[in-house]
């Protein structure tokens, strides 16, 4: 059932709802900091082909986007999450895409036009290094390369991102799939992958592809990824620019909802059956109840990831997932 409070919030328009949010979970955080560290969860190993591990308090956690400044992860992971992605985060502060950029549509879905908004990654790592002795869940980084600097420059941006949070992370998803910065999608490609694995740091390294490749281009990607010493494994998928475009004429930004969990599942299931039982996968897209999250491990998926859902229901949601996938 949604809160009260809740229903307000989804009164407002989506960026204002977004900032009052996490303006409520700032000060919620401020209030739990002073009572220690948070309570010890369950936890459990998923399989990780590196020497690196991890162990996630639970299958559930929350997608990037949300916590983008990492300002109130700590306060998201006494909500119940098992782990958070923070991000995306960019080495230099940028202000993100014109606004409006964020729509609610229906059913129970958004489209995003955001564009990789963030403080950057200094003032990101001060937040980070300023609530993570309170955190007791494992803290993602999801990380972009700047909009300003071109693709033949890129690998410096995740060079930079990779050095500055090493120490402050659990690890890394590398985002090459927002349709909302261009031309970052041209970045998933197997040569781009190659060069990543050449300057990654000994962190779990996930990364996050669009769910509009077509399958050569996915089964491409998905060997060289299973392959890989270094990478763990994939979080599918990012928003859909075929939905924004084919089912709410939006010529611009991504969709995320209910409408995007089959294309999601197919593409976790398509992956599974390349990677086999040698690295994990992230399922994240239109998970917005215990039947669709149950689904998504079934399909493929070690762990889910929710944003959407969240937003529209709160975090009733959380407890639900949770227990649908406890095992």
């Amino acid at each position: 059932m949604i809160s009260v409070p809740h229903r307000l919030l989804l009164k407002c328009p989506p960026e204002v709802s977004h900032h009052i949010a996490i303006a409520l979970l700032r000060i919620y955080q401020k209030i739990m900091s002073y009572f220690g560290k948070q309570k010890a969860f369950r936890s459990f190993h998923i399989r990780l082909k590196s020497t690196a591990s991890i162990n996630f308090a639970n299958r559930v956690g929350l997608a990037a986007g949300f916590d983008k400044n990492a300002e109130c992860f700590s306060a998201l992971a006494r909500l119940g999450f098992g782990f958070i992605e923070v991000g995306t985060v960019t080495p230099m502060p940028q202000e993100g895409n014109s606004k409006p950029r964020l729509w609610r549509v229906a059913p129970e879905g958004l489209i995003n036009q955001m564009g990789f908004n963030n403080c950057g990654v200094n003032e990101f790592k001060q937040n980070l290094r300023k609530y993570r002795p309170y955190c007791q869940v494992p803290i993602l980084a999801n990380i972009g390369k700047n909009k300003v600097t071109p693709n033949e420059s890129a690998l410096e941006d995740y060079g930079i991102l990779f050095s500055q949070l090493s120490d402050d992370v659990d690890g890394f998803v590398v985002n090459i799939s927002s349709p909302n910065t261009v031309g970052l999608r041209e970045l998933q490609s197997v040569e781009f992958l190659d060069n990543i694995e050449k300057i990654a740091p000994k962190r779990p390294i996930w990364v996050k592809l669009a769910p509009d490749l077509d399958e050569s281009s996915l089964r491409e990607l998905f060997i060289l990824i299973k392959k890989s010493s270094v990478f763990q494994g994939c979080v599918l998928t990012n928003t859909s620019r075929e939905i924004a475009l084919n089912v709410y004429q939006r010529t611009e930004g991504g969709y995320s909802g209910e409408k995007l969990f089959h294309k999601t599942c197919e593409v976790v299931g398509l992956c599974r059956e390349i990677f086999r039982e040698e690295k994990s996968i992230i399922g994240v897209g239109g998970i917005n109840s215990p039947e669709r999250a149950k689904k998504m491990k079934q399909v493929g998926a070690d762990l889910i990831e929710v944003y959407t859902g969240f937003v529209y229901q709160g975090p009733g949601l959380i407890k639900a997932l949770v227990d649908s996938l406890a095992d």
